[in-house]
């Protein structure tokens, strides 16, 4: 029998004496979680979805956006800071250009192009989807075309869209390693307001979505050789 311990019916019943939290404590604990959750309204989208750029010569922007978000990046383009733009979209292992998901990447090009990206400063890049780390694939896709080229980059802005970005760009500097300065463009999302994201589902599962996958890229993925 354990010290303040008392047992009654053959044992069966035990009475101890156990710790529980004051009026005070469960005053703090409130507290505690009325802040956090304030801090996740007003800090989780802005620190998912930053907008950092470095000096760079090329742009490389996620074709799994959506088409409206190429208007923002052409306009990116013709600041007149770069010199060359990789759209970067996994299409599915299928002879069929439309069930592949190609087609729809063709298309994000004819859109920069139909916004001013020179067509011979374009060029898209078609790796096959991975089963898990997509982003950190296509990023060594990226990474792996400008090696056959002979060119090399010192520093890239990435564009991307919404609360991916900071995620984005983590898994983008696994890929190219400490030589190489990866800036990041958060492109916004129609389908939220940012400063009230959870306002709307879309914004709640994108927002703590990429909480989560941030945490995983961040703490717990490790990259295999990258070439």
């Amino acid at each position: 029998m354990k010290p303040n311990e008392r047992r009654i019916c053959a044992g069966l019943v035990a009475r101890r004496e156990c710790w529980s939290l004051t009026w005070r404590g469960r005053f703090l604990v409130l507290g505690l979680m009325a802040a956090t959750l304030t801090f996740l309204v007003l800090e989780a989208e802005p620190f998912l979805a930053p907008t950092e750029r470095v000096p760079a010569d090329l742009l490389v922007i996620e074709g799994w956006t959506q088409p409206f978000t190429m208007k923002q990046a052409a306009n990116e383009f013709t600041s007149g800071r770069y010199q060359r733009a990789i759209l970067v979209r996994t299409i599915a292992d299928l002879d069929d250009k439309y069930e592949s998901g190609q087609f729809a990447g063709d298309y994000l090009v004819n859109l920069l192009e139909k916004y001013g990206v020179p067509a011979e400063k374009i060029t898209a890049l078609y790796p096959l989807v991975a089963k898990k780390d997509r982003t950190y694939s296509s990023a060594l896709e990226v990474k792996k075309w400008l090696a056959r080229q002979g060119m090399a980059v010192k520093s890239l802005d990435l564009m991307t869209m919404g609360a991916h970005a900071r995620r984005s760009r983590l898994l983008y500097e696994k890929a190219f390693g400490d030589g190489t300065r990866i800036g990041v463009i958060s492109m916004g999302d129609v389908a939220y307001e940012r400063r009230h994201w959870w306002r709307v589902s879309e914004g709640v599962r994108e927002v703590l979505g990429e909480t989560i996958a941030y945490i995983y890229a961040r703490f717990f993925f490790r990259p295999p050789d990258s070439m």
